[in-house]
């Protein structure tokens, strides 16, 4: 249970740490006003002149602490007004009970209030409580509650209470300014689409940097064309673009992209700090990440299942959806393909047949696949352009040659599924048997007999090639 405890009390810390710190009210015109609304103040509002004329209550503070600890402190001596029998209204010695010194308080981070506990406790002015303005020291209030928000990185803070006829208004400043961390951007680019002159390196430009071509270099640490710098930035908008060799080339940009903005005739990327943020890595010259063409193929000649009419192609890349992708076999010789624009990355996939009503199934292990999730499917990671080759339907290599001499089967495999083994009986005469796995491996052969033992091999399912005097034909066995 105490580990639960910490993870709720971590949150109520972190937001309380907002309020901690010692405030005064900010020294400018302004930082007390009234007016009919919230944010109005144009009833009054104290002027320049006001804080040298009420200096003793400019000069007061208040420090809040953890576990709700208030500390008001007037040094004896505050701005007293008529409620409080002061004529004309002037710096004077307190009067109880708004003498300052220690209270307590509560802060809702969330509702966005401050609660001040204790006869005479306040911020602000004296004679604002909630709903009313007092009008003699025996009327104060033991307990008010403020609206609180903050801004200027947490150094700022406006109270704002309502006193029936309108809304009173007190910024306040931390006397101890906490300097707000520059956010990080980190700048990524993808080289492996350029095609201009050479260059040893990258750099990024822009108006954070006066557009210095050489004062932020990026690196390519793993060498996989994807140059990229991490650089502490002020908030704010910015422009920028990738230059190669100190402005010996860069980008160049039509106008009117979705990352771009275009000013005094310069096309530049544009993008507005507000915290620390990766952009991501875009392809040079684009707002988009870089695509290459890949091309995959698959040999349909060996595949023994129902009847199909197309082969589809389904990964990661096209969210498995089945039919988006279709591969075509424009010569009719059983081999179809496909070419796609993919992202440099890692992608899993596998062939299909009319969208999902088939699919290649692997036992798991493969050269070419991997298991994640209980699935198992093929995996390649784009780094560029790349035809992968022809491989055989559910397996990693080509298909096997030699199998196409007499594809349909001139002999009888039983049992099938096979469990410790099974016989070939055929009326050619055999000359060898050959089992095949999926990844395209040879794992046995056997001559002189038809039958074949297979207790020992890997459950799943097998090519069987049997050779004979009259040629070669082709089955599939699942070993269980």
């Amino acid at each position: 249970m105490k580990k639960l405890y910490i993870l709720f009390l971590l949150p109520f810390f972190g937001l309380n740490a907002q309020i901690e710190g010692t405030w005064k009210l900010a020294p400018v015109a302004g930082a007390l006003g009234v007016g009919p609304s919230l944010g109005n103040t144009s009833w009054w509002s104290n002027s320049t002149g006001d804080l040298t004329t009420r200096a003793c209550l400019f000069d007061d503070s208040i420090k809040f602490e953890q576990g709700g600890i208030m500390t008001h402190y007037m040094d004896g001596n505050t701005w007293l007004e008529g409620w409080q029998g002061a004529n004309p209204e002037a710096c004077g010695a307190t009067l109880a009970p708004h003498v300052g010194g220690q209270e307590s308080y509560n802060f809702d981070a969330t509702a966005g209030t401050l609660t001040v506990n204790g006869l005479g406790a306040h911020i602000g002015l004296a004679k604002v409580i909630n709903g009313a303005e007092i009008n003699n020291p025996a009327n104060a209030a033991s307990s008010i509650t403020y609206d609180v928000a903050f801004s200027n990185g947490g150094n700022t803070m406006t109270a704002t209470i309502n006193f029936g006829p309108g809304f009173w208004q007190f910024t306040y400043q931390k006397t101890q300014i906490i300097q707000a961390a520059t956010p990080l951007i980190t700048f990524q680019v993808n080289m492996n689409n350029y095609t201009g002159a050479a260059f040893n390196t990258v750099y990024v430009s822009g108006t954070f940097n006066n557009w210095s071509g050489n004062a932020n270099p990026m690196t390519d640490a793993n060498a996989d064309g994807i140059w990229e710098v991490t650089l502490p930035i002020n908030p704010g908008a910015i422009e920028y673009k990738f230059s190669l060799d100190n402005w010996t080339n860069s980008e160049q940009f039509a106008g009117g992209e979705t990352c771009t903005v275009t000013n005094g005739g310069f096309t530049n990327r544009s993008y507005t700090v507000a915290g620390d943020a990766n952009l991501g890595a875009v392809c040079y010259e684009s707002c988009s990440v870089c695509t290459a063409n890949v091309t995959f193929k698959v040999d349909m000649n060996n595949y023994t299942g129902a009847a199909f009419t197309g082969v589809f192609i389904n990964g990661t890349f096209n969210g498995w959806n089945g039919t988006s992708n279709p591969m075509t076999d424009a010569n009719l010789d059983g081999v179809w393909d496909v070419t796609l624009p993919l992202p440099n990355g890692t992608i899993e996939y596998k062939f299909t047949l009319d969208g999902w009503n088939a699919s290649e199934q692997f036992v798991g292990g493969e050269t070419c696949t991997i298991t994640t999730g209980g699935f198992t499917n093929r995996v390649y990671t784009v780094a560029g352009a790349a035809d992968l080759g022809v491989v055989c339907y559910e397996s990693c290599v080509a298909c096997v040659s030699g199998l196409n001499e007499n594809v349909a089967a001139t002999f009888t495999l039983m049992p099938n599924p096979a469990q410790t083994s099974f016989n070939i009986v055929s009326a050619d005469k055999i000359t060898e048997i050959e089992l095949v796995d999926l990844s395209g491996k040879s794992v046995r052969k056997v001559t002189g007999t038809t039958h074949v033992t297979v207790a020992d091999l890997v459950q799943g399912m097998y090519t069987v090639i049997v050779r004979s005097e009259n040629g070669t034909s082709t089955s599939r066995v699942i070993v269980e």
